[in-house]
C-alpha cells in the first residue's frame, strides 16, 4: 500500500520547491548576464591593450627603419665617392652624437666586406649573416634581440638595402639596444602585474618579455605541444587575432589571453596574459555571495511555509471528519456535514452538502434507469461488433490507395530529380554561352585593334617605301657622280704622268746644263784673262743647272707621292663606287621586300576584316542563343515550380493517407477497445445496479 502523505507536508515542498526554482533561475540569470558582461569588457580591454602593444612595437620598428632608409639615401653614402671604411666611419660618427641610442651604425659594401673602428684598414666579411644577406638582396631586415658575444650586450639589428640610380650598391645597420623592446612593454599593463611579450611568428623565440631573460633564446618549442599554453601560442604563431583562456603549466593556474600580429614588415605578435581571477574574481565573489542567499532564502521560505499552511489547511480537519463519518454509515446521502465557518474551507463543506444532494437525486434516477441501461450495453456490443468489421475493410482500401500515392510519389521524385539536372544543364549552358560571348566580345575588341595596328603599319610602309625610292634615287645618283669623280681622277693620274715625264727631261736638261758649264768653265780657264767673264757666266749657268736639277728632284718626289695619292684615291673610289652600286642593289632589294610586306599587310586587314565581321555575326548568334537559353531557364523554372507544387501535394496527400491510414487502425483498436468496454460496461452496469441499491435515497 502507497505511503500516505499529508497535505501540509506536499503544500510544504511546493513552496519550497518554487522558491529554489526561483532563486536558481534568478541566480543563474544573474550570473550569466554578470558573466556575459563582464566577457565582452574584459575581451574588449585585453584586446585593446594587445592592440596598443602591436601598434607601440609597429611605430617603433618603422621609425627605426625610417631612420636607416634615411641614412641609406645621403649623397655621402650613396655615391662611390666614398670609400666603405670612409662611410663606416661617418656613420660610427651619426651613432657617437645619438648620444647613446644607436650602439653601432655600419655601412656595408655589396661584397659583403664592412670595417669596424677595433680594427681600422682591415676589412671583415659580413655577407653571410642574415642581417645582412637580406638587404643585399633587396630586403629589409628586422632581427629579433641577440647577445653581442663582444660586449655582452643585448643588441637589435634594423638593416635596409642603399641604392644608386637603381642599383643595390650596399646595406646599412642600425644597432639598437636590445632591451629597448621591453622598455615598450613594460610600460603596459594588462592586469595584476603582467605585461605583453613579443614573440616571432617563424622561429618562435621571445623577443621582449620583462618577466624572462629574452638573451636566453626562450623559444615556444620549450613548451609540452600539448599543452593549453602550446595550442594558445601555436593559434598566435598562425598569424591569428583572438582572445582565449588557458591554463599555466607551472602554476596551474587559468589565465586570460589576447595575442596579435605586429604587422608592418615584422614577424612578431603580441602575446599578453594576465590571471583569470583578475578579471573574473569579482564574479567568483557574485557566485559564493548568490549561493549564501539562496540557502538562507530557502530556511526563511521554509519556515513562514510551515507556519502559513498549518494555519490554512487547520479547517480541513473537520471537514475531513464530517465526510469520515458519512463514509462509516451504509451510503446514506440524507446526511449533511455541519457548516462552521465562513471562509474557503466552508465554502468546500456547502459545495460538498450540495454534492451530496445533487448525487442523491442522481442516484434516485440511477436505480430507475438501471434496467435501461442494461438493455443498451448488450445493443452496444453488437453495434461495436459491426462497426469492427466496416473499420478493418477501410483500413483495406486505404493501405490499397496508399502504395498507389506512395508510387506516384516515387514518379515524382524521380521526375523532379531529372528536371532538376536539366535545370542544373540549362545553368551550365548559360554559364558557358555567357563565358563564349565575352570570349567573342574580347576577340572582336582585339581583332579591331589588329585592324588599326595594320593600318598603321601599312602607313609606315608606305612611308618606307617613298623612303625607299628617294634613297635609291640618291643613291644611283651618288653612283654616277662617283664614276664622274673616277673619269677626273683617271685624268689627274694621267697628267701626273706627263708631269712626271717633263720633269724627267727638265732634270736631263739640267744635267746637259750642268755639263755644258763645266765645259765653259774649263774652257774660260784655257782663255785666261779673256775668258773670266765667260767664267762667271758658265758658273752661273752650272748654279742653274744644280738649282734646276735640285728643283727636279724635289719635283719628281712631290709628283711620285701625288701619284701615290692618287692611286690610293683611285683605289678608294672604286671601292666607293662598288660600294654605292651594292647599297643601291641592296635598297631595291629592301624595297621589293617591303613591298611584299604591304601587300601581306593588306591581305592581313582584309582576313581581319572578314574575322570582325565573322565575330560579329557569331556575336549576334551567340546572343540569340543566350535569350533562347533564358527563356529556356524561364521555362524549366516554372516546369520546376509546377513539379514542386505537385509534389508538395503528393507529399501531402500521402502524408493524409498515413495519417487516414493511423486513423482507421486507431479507430479499429478502439472499436476491439469498444467491443471490450461493452461487455466490461455490461458487468460494471451489473455491478453499478447492485451498488446502487445499496444506497439510501
Amino acid at each position: 500500500m502507497k505511503k500516505k502523505i499529508s497535505l501540509k507536508i506536499k503544500l510544504l515542498a511546493v513552496i519550497v520547491g518554487l522558491i529554489i526554482a526561483c532563486s536558481v533561475v534568478q541566480s543563474i540569470m544573474v550570473h550569466n548576464i554578470a558573466d556575459a558582461a563582464l566577457g565582452d569588457s574584459v575581451t574588449k580591454v585585453v584586446t585593446l591593450v594587445t592592440e596598443n602593444a602591436a601598434l607601440d612595437i609597429s611605430i617603433r620598428n618603422t621609425a627605426e627603419l625610417n631612420f636607416a632608409r634615411n641614412l641609406a639615401k645621403l649623397p655621402m653614402i650613396k655615391s662611390d665617392e666614398l670609400t666603405t671604411e670612409e662611410k663606416c666611419q661617418q656613420l660610427v660618427a651619426i651613432a657617437k652624437e645619438s648620444k647613446g641610442k644607436y650602439v653601432n651604425i655600419t655601412f656595408y659594401g655589396k661584397d659583403g666586406y664592412s670595417f669596424i673602428p677595433e680594427k681600422p684598414g682591415v676589412p671583415i666579411y659580413f655577407g653571410d649573416r642574415e642581417y645582412i644577406k637580406a638587404p643585399l638582396a633587396g630586403q629589409e631586415y628586422v632581427r629579433d634581440p641577440f647577445l653581442n658575444t663582444i660586449t655582452n650586450q643585448l643588441i637589435m639589428c634594423y638593416s635596409v638595402p642603399v641604392y644608386d640610380n637603381g642599383q643595390i650598391v650596399g646595406a646599412v645597420c642600425c644597432v639598437r639596444d636590445g632591451n629597448f623592446i621591453s622598455e615598450i612593454i613594460e610600460s603596459i599593463d594588462v592586469g595584476g602585474g603582467m605585461h605583453p611579450g613579443i614573440i616571432n611568428m617563424k622561429t618562435g623565440n621571445t623577443v621582449g618579455n620583462v618577466n624572462k631573460d629574452t638573451s636566453k633564446g626562450n623559444s615556444v618549442a620549450e613548451l609540452d605541444p600539448n599543452s593549453e599554453l602550446a595550442k594558445v601560442l601555436g593559434n598566435a604563431m598562425a598569424g591569428k587575432s583572438d582572445v582565449e583562456f588557458f591554463t599555466e603549466p607551472a602554476t596551474g593556474q587559468k589565465m586570460i589571453a589576447s595575442y596579435k600580429p605586429v604587422g608592418g614588415d615584422s614577424d612578431w605578435f603580441v602575446f599578453c596574459a594576465a590571471p583569470y581571477d583578475y578579471y573574473f574574481g569579482s564574479l567568483t565573489k557574485l557566485s559564493h555571495a548568490i549561493t549564501i542567499i539562496l540557502i538562507v532564502s530557502i530556511f526563511v521560505g521554509a519556515i513562514i511555509g510551515i507556519l502559513s499552511i498549518s494555519s490554512l489547511i487547520r479547517p480541513l480537519f473537520y471537514v475531513k471528519n464530517s465526510i469520515a463519518e458519512i463514509s462509516t454509515g451504509h451510503a446514506d446521502l440524507s446526511s449533511r456535514i455541519t457548516q462552521s465557518s465562513n471562509d474557503e474551507v466552508g465554502e468546500v463543506v456547502d459545495g460538498f452538502n450540495t454534492f451530496v444532494g445533487k448525487l442523491q437525486a442522481i442516484m434516485t434516477q440511477l436505480k430507475a434507469s438501471k434496467v435501461e441501461l442494461s438493455s443498451a450495453g448488450e445493443n452496444l456490443i453488437a453495434s461495436a461488433d459491426d462497426t469492427s468489421a466496416s473499420i478493418t475493410e477501410i483500413i483495406e482500401n486505404i493501405d490499397s490507395v496508399h502504395s498507389q500515392i506512395n508510387n506516384q510519389s516515387n514518379s515524382v521524385t524521380e521526375t523532379a530529380g531529372a528536371v532538376n539536372e536539366i535545370a542544373s544543364n540549362i545553368e551550365s549552358l548559360e554559364r558557358m554561352i555567357e563565358n563564349q560571348s565575352d570570349g567573342i566580345h574580347q576577340a572582336s575588341v582585339a581583332v579591331e585593334q589588329m585592324i588599326g595596328n595594320i593600318k598603321s603599319v601599312n602607313t609606315s610602309v608606305d612611308k618606307m617605301a617613298s623612303s625607299f625610292e628617294n634613297l635609291s634615287t640618291s643613291a644611283n645618283s651618288g653612283a654616277q657622280i662617283q664614276l664622274d669623280v673616277n673619269e677626273k681622277i683617271e685624268k689627274i693620274k694621267v697628267q701626273s704622268e706627263t708631269l712626271q715625264e717633263a720633269n724627267i727631261a727638265i732634270s736631263a736638261i739640267a744635267a746637259q746644263t750642268n755639263l755644258l758649264a763645266m765645259n765653259a768653265a774649263i774652257e774660260a780657264a784655257h782663255a785666261g784673262e779673256a775668258g773670266k767673264g765667260f767664267s762667271v757666266v758658265a758658273d752661273e749657268i752650272r748654279k742653274l743647272s744644280e738649282t734646276s736639277s735640285a728643283q727636279s728632284k724635289t719635283i719628281g718626289e712631290e709628283l711620285n707621292s701625288i701619284r701615290d695619292a692618287i692611286d690610293s684615291v683611285v683605289s678608294a673610289s672604286n671601292m666607293s663606287s662598288s660600294a654605292f652600286q651594292n647599297v643601291a642593289t641592296k635598297i631595291q632589294e629592301t624595297d621589293e621586300l617591303v613591298r611584299q610586306i604591304k601587300s601581306a599587310m593588306d591581305e592581313q586587314t582584309e582576313g581581319s576584316q572578314q574575322i570582325n565581321e565573322a565575330l560579329h555575326n557569331m556575336n549576334d548568334s551567340t546572343a540569340e542563343v543566350k535569350s533562347a537559353s533564358r527563356e529556356m531557364s524561364e521555362g524549366n523554372r516554372q516546369i520546376l515550380s509546377e513539379i514542386k507544387n505537385l509534389q508538395d501535394a503528393t507529399d501531402v496527400m500521402k502524408l493524409s493517407m498515413e495519417e487516414m491510414s493511423a486513423g482507421a487502425k486507431k479507430i479499429n483498436e478502439t472499436g476491439v477497445v469498444l467491443s471490450d468496454i461493452s461487455a466490461a460496461m455490461k458487468d460494471s452496469i451489473e455491478k453499478i445496479g447492485r451498488e446502487i441499491d445499496q444506497f439510501k435515497v
